[in-house]
C-alpha cells in the first residue's frame, strides 16, 4: 500500500489466540491503510477526515473480511490459514524490506522499538533501535512505533519501502532479528536512540542463516 512517499505496510502485531478473536486485533492491517490513505489526503488534497470516522469504517471493513474468510472445522470458526512465512522472505526486486517490532510488557515500561531493513539479497542496509514512551496496551505501542519507523525512513530517505510487523501475513518466525533488536533495549540498557549502516555484530549468525535459506 502507499503511504506518503511509496512505503507499504504488511500489517500487524504478534498475538495469542486469547485477543486473536478481538475485533481491534483483527483490524489492525486496516487501520494502519487507513492511516496511510488519511496522510496522504492531508498532504495532497488537504482533506482530513475525523478520526473517530476512520476507526470506525476500519473496524467494519475489517469484520466484514474476516466474516468472508472464515471456514467452519468441528463446530468451530477459524480463519482461512494465509500462509504467512515461517522465515524473513525477501522483497521484491529494487525493494527495501523494513521489519519492525515493538516489544511492549506494560503502561508502566517504555515500549521498546526496532527496526532493520534489508534489501531482496537479504543484505542489511541499516537498523534501529529505542526506548519509547510507555504505551496503555499492545495496540497503542504498535501504532507509535510505526510512526517512530516511518519518520525515520522518511528523515532517511528511503522512498521504495515495504514496513513489516509480525501479524497473520508475517509470523513471529519471519521477523526474528526485528524482535532480538527491540528485546535487547531493556534487557541490555540500550536506552539511547540508535542508528547503524549493516546488522548487530551479535546477530551476525541469525542474519547470515536467513540469507543462507532464501538463497538455497
Amino acid at each position: 500500500m502507499a503511504c506518503g512517499i511509496r512505503s507499504t505496510c504488511s500489517s500487524g502485531m504478534p498475538y495469542s489466540s486469547r485477543n486473536a478473536s478481538r475485533p481491534d486485533v483483527r483490524a489492525i492491517p486496516w487501520m494502519l491503510w487507513t492511516i496511510c490513505k488519511n496522510r496522504n489526503s492531508l498532504l495532497y488534497a488537504e482533506v482530513q477526515e475525523s478520526t473517530l470516522l476512520l476507526a470506525h469504517i476500519a473496524l467494519e471493513e475489517s469484520t466484514l473480511w474476516n466474516e468472508l474468510n472464515k471456514v467452519e472445522q468441528g463446530g468451530n470458526q477459524y480463519l482461512h490459514d494465509l500462509g504467512a512465512p515461517e522465515k524473513w522472505a525477501p522483497p521484491a526486486p529494487g525493494l527495501v524490506k523494513c521489519n519492525m517490532h515493538a516489544n511492549w510488557r506494560n503502561d508502566r515500561y517504555l515500549t521498546r522499538g526496532a527496526w532493520i531493513t534489508r534489501d531482496h539479497r537479504g543484505e542489511v542496509g541499516m537498523h534501529a533501535r529505542d526506548a519509547l514512551l510507555p504505551s496503555p496496551d499492545q495496540l497503542s505501542a504498535e501504532m507509535n512505533c510505526l510512526l517512530w519507523v516511518l519518520r525515520s525512513l522518511r528523515d532517511l530517505r528511503l522512498e521504495e519501502v515495504s514496513v513489516v510487523i509480525a501479524f497473520e501475513v508475517e509470523s513471529r518466525g519471519s521477523n526474528k532479528v526485528a524482535i532480538e533488536i527491540a528485546k535487547s533495549v531493556l534487557r541490555d540498557r540500550r536506552l539511547q536512540s540508535y542508528l547503524a549502516l549493516d546488522g548487530p555484530s551479535w546477530l551476525h549468525d541469525l542474519i547470515q542463516a536467513e540469507v543462507t535459506f532464501v538463497n538455497s
